[in-house]
């Protein structure tokens, strides 16, 4: 399966835009949507980061990236509310499941040409 970290990527990332809909005040703070917007570029990140041989762990430091990111900006504005703790543990999850799903192996064009 060539898109299993992608798909973890992007699953973290509607959960977490869900989180911010359906807890915590009937509106969604401005620091919950940031972590929204990080979510899904990281997810975009993870998609479009190639699958390089010798490059292995790429999209899970991508994914990472974006947990911290999310950590810092919760931390930063006026405290982390129990949405944004939701946000971040799934942003975890999501960074944990990108690790977890299989490195898709590309062959080389050299090799694909020798058959």
């Amino acid at each position: 399966m060539n898109y299993g970290k992608s798909i973890a990527a992007v699953v973290a990332a509607l959960l977490s835009a869900a989180v911010a809909a359906m807890t915590g005040d009937a509106v969604i703070s401005a620091v919950e949507w940031v972590n929204v917007a990080i979510a899904g570029t990281g997810a975009a990140a993870v998609f479009a980061a190639p699958n390089v041989p010798g490059a292995r762990f790429t999209k899970s430091v991508l994914a990472v990236l974006s947990a911290v990111l999310m950590l810092l900006t919760s931390v930063i504005t006026d405290g982390i509310t129990s949405t944004e703790w939701m946000q971040l543990a799934l942003a975890a999850l999501g960074a944990l499941g990108v690790y977890a799903a299989p490195y898709a192996r590309v062959q080389s064009a050299a090799v694909l040409r020798q058959g």
